[in-house]
């Protein structure tokens, strides 16, 4: 996208509207153009990553729905738009109850950080916790064996997770 275009469509605006005046009138609307420029190009680059952030936003619950981005190359706007990560394939509806109940005991710190966290994505804690969960499991790359035990009942690596399940 033209950036530098633009900013000039602004600034002609600008001197064609000074035309009506007098030759001060038509100065003044010149310099004024030449200071505008930053804040205009500053203005139209947050309004356009303001719009990215509302696409990618509404976008979060299609399955691997895509990231949008705007970026300055050079004199470009350049619109970058990347895949998400698949999220699991929902499961069907033979699989149990719809909904199920856990809970969980967590450190005020902890349960702060994630009521912030879900905030800033625009969601629940749980909704936000189970998008994490499924997340984690949908990417499978077996790179985290929390709760598998090896030989003697030994931890495979020292991450571990406990907690109290209702239900």
């Amino acid at each position: 996208m033209q950036f530098d275009e633009l900013i000039h469509r602004v600034c002609d605006q600008l001197a064609t509207s000074a035309a009506l005046g007098d030759e001060g009138t038509q100065q003044i609307a010149a310099t004024l153009a030449t200071t505008v420029e930053p804040a205009v190009r500053l203005a139209i680059m947050d309004a356009l990553a303001d719009a990215a952030d509302e696409i990618t936003a509404a976008l979060l619950d299609v399955p691997g729905g895509p990231v949008v981005a705007v970026r300055l190359d050079g004199d470009q706007l350049r619109v970058d738009v990347t895949r998400g990560q698949p999220q699991a394939a929902a499961r069907s509806a033979d699989d149990g109850d719809a909904s199920a109940r856990i809970s969980l005991r967590l450190s005020e710190a902890l349960k702060a950080d994630l009521e912030a966290a879900a905030g800033r994505d625009g969601l629940s804690v749980n909704s936000w916790l189970v998008r994490a969960a499924t997340d984690a499991l949908a990417a499978g790359s077996g790179s985290l064996s929390w709760g598998r035990s090896g030989p003697g009942g030994r931890s495979h690596n020292s991450q571990r997770i406990t907690g109290w399940v209702n239900g």
